[in-house]
């Protein structure tokens, strides 16, 4: 080896590791936001570092897991006709170096967690047992592994509301769980539409079909819409109902960029997707002003 590969080859394995953390998938985490939003304490700046820890320690050990997930998916990523590319799948960062560096992110993480208490610490344990869990054996089932998929948004979803220690309400685990759900189907789907030989891929990907998923994402897609609309009439103030036609319209683009586009196959695409961009920003402004009482809020600064 000359010497400017020996220049070259640690560049192109950090490269290859930042690219093995995925930070393009670190907006995950947001879900961990809703908690302090829904609970009405966005403006209680006394529980933002707390909340801020707790997203740090879960984006580590995220990232630890795609480590060992690309790891255990080695021979399956190296037939797949976009994951081939990955760094460890095309070599890029050999096997050894991934593990040291995911055990070193697990360990950050589970140390910020432990800073946070006990049950903090529980949640992001159970977060990282469901992942392995998930890649030795439940990968393999199907339905499983999109269920298992959506158990992780709710983790983070609670982990969030542990942060700040506040009230869990039960409309903010069902929402998460059915919109992870609906994401997760979309992926299949669009995993089923690439790759040449599905099985090959994923072996549970055998014993899907684009006719299934797409039923699936309908019944999964009412759900969500309908247990939304419930939390909205359920809320003391009715004016919470206004935010629905966003939340419908997020819905409805989103299967209309499943069946058209490659969208679904990386779901942060979302966040180039102009239409539903702006609806999301509409959707969280309005929210913020019901809840928060906004308009009553204005009126008593005039005064």
């Amino acid at each position: 080896m000359d010497r400017s590969s020996q220049i070259i080859n640690p560049v192109t394995t950090v490269t290859g590791l930042v690219r093995e953390i995925r930070p393009w998938q670190w907006y995950k985490q947001g879900v961990m936001l809703l908690g302090i939003v829904f609970s009405q304490n966005l403006l209680n700046w006394g529980v933002w570092l707390s909340l801020l820890i707790g997203i740090v320690s879960f984006t580590t050990v995220a990232s630890a897991t795609y480590i060992f997930n690309d790891i255990s998916d080695l021979e399956e990523d190296r037939n797949h006709p976009q994951k081939q590319h990955r760094p460890i799948a095309s070599g890029q960062v050999s096997v050894s170096v991934a593990a040291v560096f995911g055990l070193i992110l697990a360990g950050i993480g589970l140390g910020a967690a432990y800073s946070l208490g006990p049950l903090f610490l529980a949640i992001l344990l159970a977060y990282l047992a469901q992942n392995a869990l998930y890649s030795l054996v439940l990968k393999q089932f199907v339905f499983v592994d999109v269920l298992i998929v959506a158990i992780g948004f709710v983790l983070r979803a609670i982990a969030g509301v542990i942060a700040i220690d506040v009230f869990l309400s039960p409309w903010l685990i069902v929402s998460t769980f059915l919109l992870a759900l609906v994401l997760a189907f979309g992926k299949r789907r669009n995993e089923l539409e690439v790759a040449a030989n599905p099985q090959q891929t994923r072996d549970v990907l055998g014993e899907y079909s684009e006719n299934n998923i797409d039923q699936l994402l309908v019944m999964v897609m009412a759900t969500l819409l309908m247990s939304y609309s419930l939390y909205t009439f359920s809320r003391t103030a009715p004016t919470m109902m206004v935010t629905l036609p966003f939340a419908f319209f997020g819905v409805f683009r989103y299967h209309h960029l499943v069946h058209t586009t490659n969208i679904a196959g990386q779901p942060e695409y979302l966040l180039t997707d102009r239409s539903s961009v702006v609806n999301l920003i509409l959707w969280g402004i309005v929210v913020v002003a019901v809840l928060y009482n906004v308009p009553e809020m204005a009126v008593g600064v005039i005064q």
